[in-house]
């Protein structure tokens, strides 16, 4: 029973992730923290939505499909490029349409969350590049922020410092504040061990940084946010231990789930303190295709 909890747990941590990109009327997915957006964002941009171009664009929403659907693509005017992007003025975004639901929501097939961007909208987008075609897209509904949220500018300014953590992640493993340290390596957990891609295929994240990773794990305060003197509440997915839980650790590995669940965290902590300098992190990596003569 204990196992089957752990396992649930675990698989709650990772569904915000792991949910096809959708509107929140439609099904309850707790948006995601912002650390959690700016792990998996490869372009994150404040700025204004310009012109809709005047054709939709027919193409399959992932890799693998066989159905098309059409995207709409705006123009959308860069003010200030947080994470990609560099030196743009303007990138093409493309959304899927919701379909008019007469007295009611905006919906589309599949009730999935949907995004809409509309002239003038002004926001900060986290965004993914399209696997066909040459645009960008909001992989969930909250990856749009409107410039009209109030908690907008704090929520810029979070992720503005979590993009600083990540451009030198390295440096960031080593800071002086462990916050900075357990933050740095929340996100790399998390951009290494979600697949988006539907890839089967794994590599070794380089050992110094998978040892900085795991040890900047085991010293974070894994006390449950929201207990006095805990660490900061960033939802259940940021936690040390959902964060453990992505690494999808087995008995291979030497990792032995407790019977007595109060004990995880001190043996979590054990196995990141021996294992930190023999144990490589996998990631992920999108499988190419490669060309014959």
């Amino acid at each position: 029973m204990l196992k089957t909890f752990v396992q649930v747990a675990a698989g709650l941590a990772c569904l915000a992730v792991a949910a096809t990109p959708s509107t929140a009327k439609a099904i309850a997915i707790a948006p995601a923290s912002i650390p959690e957006r700016v792990a998996q964002a490869q372009v994150i941009v404040v700025g204004k939505v310009g012109k809709v171009e005047d054709k939709n664009v027919s193409t399959t929403a992932f890799p693998g499909a066989t159905d098309k659907v059409e995207y709409q693509v705006v123009g959308f005017k860069v003010e200030d490029a947080l994470l990609g992007a560099k030196d743009a003025k303007e990138i093409r975004v493309g959304f899927i349409p919701p379909q008019a639901n007469p007295g009611g929501p905006l919906i589309r097939p599949g009730r999935r969350p949907s995004v809409v961007l509309t002239t003038d909208q002004e926001g900060c987008l986290f965004l993914t590049k399209h696997h066909a075609e040459d645009f960008y897209v909001p992989m969930m509904y909250f990856d749009v922020i409107d410039k009209k949220s109030n908690t907008f500018e704090k929520d810029v300014e979070e992720t503005k410092r979590c993009c600083k953590l990540l451009a030198d992640p390295d440096a960031s493993l080593k800071a002086k504040d462990t916050e900075d340290r357990f933050l740095t390596a929340a996100m790399l957990i998390v951009r290494y061990r979600t697949n988006r891609t539907g890839a089967t295929k794994t590599e070794d994240v380089p050992a110094e940084q998978s040892k900085q990773i795991l040890k900047a794990l085991a010293d974070a305060d894994w006390t449950p946010p929201g207990q006095p003197g805990g660490p900061v509440a960033r939802g259940f997915q940021m936690t040390p231990q959902a964060v453990f839980f992505r690494l999808g650790l087995t008995d291979k590995d030497g990792w032995k789930q407790p019977q007595d669940f109060t004990k995880l965290p001190e043996e979590a902590k054990k196995w990141l303190k021996e294992n930190a300098e023999t144990y490589k992190i996998q990631r992920f990596v999108a499988e190419t295709k490669e060309k014959k003569d």
